[in-house]
């Protein structure tokens, strides 16, 4: 039986947004808002935080545990080794790669994402944003690849971009992959709508958002976005 395991990558030592991860979105933290979403997958067998070993991330290990959330620590800017480490430890035969930077990451689009990958003949899969004119808006999905797609990838990549962003070498080398871009449903189609967090800015806007629209963890992707496209036009 194939194990699927969700790798969610954060750390506190964000250089734009210090402290990011423990920051309130609403009434919960963004890293509770990551993993509680990624919780409610039907499709992912286990939840791994892949985090650094920095004294700063030991608050991040501790949220993830609370949720019964495990974690594993590596390097903070060799981030492909730190998923490899992950991928190791939970014996992850595909592994779903989402950045705790995206709070809406929608259950029910890592389950499509991951049905759509397994029947098809490729080696890496993605949702979580416009990708080969895919159309989907930016923030509800992740990435797939196999373990040993992943394994090949820290065998052979070397420059320090490839090594930080875990997929990249994948984009910069297309012809070498068979890539995947899920097509986005209609009512995920607006590849205008971004609602991952970078900076203190953006997330005083989605808690606005937030509260305007009583966005909580169990709000689906789609009425996130029909809810957005509102506030925007608002705003």
């Amino acid at each position: 039986m194939t194990r699927v395991v969700a790798v969610v990558q954060a750390r506190m030592g964000s250089q734009r947004f210090p402290g990011k991860m423990l920051s309130q979105l609403g009434e919960h933290t963004l890293l509770d808002w990551v993993l509680q979403r990624v919780l409610r997958s039907t499709q992912v067998d286990q939840v791994v935080l892949a985090t650094s070993t920095n004294s700063e991330d030991d608050k991040l290990v501790s949220a993830a545990l609370r949720l019964e959330v495990n974690s594993i620590r590596g390097s903070e800017t060799d981030v492909l080794s730190r998923f490899l480490l992950a991928a190791d430890d939970s014996q992850a035969d595909l592994v779903v790669r989402v950045c705790a930077d995206n709070p809406f990451v929608a259950p029910e689009e890592l389950d499509r994402l991951i049905v759509d990958h397994r029947a098809k003949s490729v080696d890496y899969s993605c949702n979580h944003q416009q990708k080969l004119s895919n159309k989907y808006a930016d923030g509800f999905g992740a990435e797939i690849l196999s373990h040993d797609l992943l394994k090949k990838l820290a065998n052979q990549t070397t420059q320090q971009a490839h090594r930080e962003h875990v997929t990249s070498y994948i984009w910069d080398n297309q012809k070498e992959f068979k890539i995947n871009a899920v097509t986005a449903p209609a009512e995920l189609a607006f590849p205008e709508v971004k609602l991952d967090i970078d900076t203190p800015a953006e997330l005083a806007r989605l808690n606005e958002f937030v509260r305007q629209y009583s966005v909580k963890i169990e709000t689906k992707a789609d009425e996130i976005v029909e809810s957005f496209r509102k506030f925007s036009a608002e705003t």
